[in-house]
């Protein structure tokens, strides 16, 4: 449905029949159907709207009122608070799906306090704004009745529970695993790749074991529809939350933590390379950052002066972790971490391949910052150098990128165990394949190294 010419619905909004998203003049819009004006009246009239919106719980949202045309007997138009940078859960890490998953649940108590319930419970809800986790969907609430249970419980424990439990219990890398069920985990499969003494732990078994065993079936829709008191219900919501909040997870040691204290590289060369990225920046003008191969957010915590919003890209859990623990601690409002390993970075998936945009549509800046970074890419990945140049293009109008050449311990790691068949990969053979895609403003060698970083900008 297009609402006038020159609007464009959103492909991941179709699911909702009480409205959509679409864009226009490249801002987004929410348009709410006939359908659901009721419930979006009581939401309004309740007080909920502006007490979670004072809570910065809740998106905030303006009405269109100075287009008539847009607003009519069969549907109303909302402009909500644009979002910067959309991340995906399966891009989250441990401590990331642990606050959106309270933030889900402290919304739907708060909702019952004014009549209403949450009618899904989808990590999609969720974005994080300002360093924090903020629900975006307006049309997710509805009014409260009595006689039905929580709808969305078993697909809050499906996307939810179980993304955590299998972080938790197997390993915190497995917030990929959403990507492959992006409308949620089956419980039954849950179930086979827990380890056993997970079963035994009462609300893993209440939550996960025993709704597994559940299925739709007429005996089921039927007792579905027996009463469920208020008590009951937030009985269930309170111990959900008190469950969750208790969930922590044990990360296994990865060869990416301590990589700025712990590696074959010394203290002064980050001092010296911090010194020399901050002096090359400082040469061309930029609000937004995309940090490829962020770590654990050194640099960019370096530029979180200097930059209106950066986004912090790596493949190591731990180390996004570890960022956002930092950002939530120090209420750091412009930096998102991303967990995306970038050789594959996350793909469009969904319903005809436009439900969920990819890495490289959605993460876009004014400088892509690339340090130690190329070598993992080319050798380890066996990624070409032009490709790289490239996709880094893509990007970003500018582009600081640090070449690490074949004489660097780091790469003789790389090549330790393999054939070097990497002919090009060398300082010449770099600023070729990058000279068809940027042009080299200047560049640099790390001191006490033979690490030069390249300030460029995209032809």
């Amino acid at each position: 449905m297009q609402l006038i010419p020159g609007t464009e619905k959103y492909p991941a909004s179709y699911r909702d029949r009480d409205g959509f998203i679409f864009k226009y003049n490249n801002q987004f819009y929410r348009c709410i159907n006939k359908t659901y004006f009721s419930q979006y009246q009581h939401l309004m009239d309740s007080g909920l709207y502006d007490l979670l919106v004072k809570k910065k719980w809740l998106i905030a949202h303006e009405e269109v009122k100075d287009k008539p045309e847009w607003n009519s007997e069969e549907y109303r138009v909302i402009y909500p608070q644009q979002i910067a940078y959309v991340s995906y859960p399966y891009e989250w890490s441990f401590e990331m799906w642990k606050d959106a998953a309270l933030l889900t649940l402290d919304i739907a108590l708060t909702a019952m306090e004014k009549g209403m319930l949450l009618k899904d419970a989808t990590p999609f809800n969720i974005q994080f704004v300002q360093g924090k986790p903020v629900f975006i969907d307006t049309l997710s609430f509805e009014l409260y009745d009595a006689a039905k249970p929580w709808i969305a419980y078993r697909q809050f424990c499906e996307c939810f529970i179980a993304p955590l439990l299998l972080q938790k219990y197997a390993d915190a890398s497995m917030n990929h695993f959403f990507q492959l069920y992006p409308n949620g985990i089956p419980l039954q499969l849950v179930q086979e790749l827990l380890p056993a003494k997970a079963k035994w732990n009462v609300h893993n078994y209440m939550h996960v074991y025993l709704q597994g065993k559940i299925k739709t079936s007429k005996r089921n829709a039927s007792t579905a529809q027996q009463p469920f008191s208020k008590p009951k219900m937030l009985l269930l919501l309170n111990g959900l939350h008190g469950y969750v909040k208790k969930m922590q997870v044990k990360p296994a040691k990865t060869i990416w933590d301590d990589y700025y204290t712990d590696t074959i590289l010394s203290k002064q060369y980050l001092d010296e390379k911090a010194k020399l990225v901050q002096s090359l920046l400082k040469k061309i003008p930029f609000q937004t950052v995309i940090d490829l191969g962020a770590n654990d957010g050194y640099f960019s915590l370096l530029l979180k002066d200097k930059a209106s919003a950066i986004v912090s890209a790596d493949s190591d859990v731990n180390c996004i972790n570890q960022l956002y623990l930092k950002i939530k601690n120090e209420k750091i409002s412009n930096i998102l971490p991303v967990v995306s390993a970038l050789h594959t970075p996350s793909p469009s998936i969904g319903w005809h391949h436009t439900e969920r945009m990819n890495f490289t549509e959605r993460f876009k800046g004014d400088v892509v910052l690339a340090l130690a970074l190329v070598h993992h890419l080319a050798i380890a990945n066996n990624v070409p150098l032009e490709m790289i140049a490239q996709w880094f293009a893509a990007l970003g109008n500018y582009l600081l990128v640090e070449f690490v050449p074949k004489t660097d311990d780091k790469v003789k790691q790389l090549l330790q165990y393999r054939q070097d068949i990497f002919d090009d990969y060398h300082s010449t053979g770099f600023e070729k394949a990058f000279g068809n895609y940027f042009d080299i403003l200047t560049k640099a060698t790390v001191p006490g190294t033979e690490r030069i970083l390249y300030l460029a900008k995209k032809r």
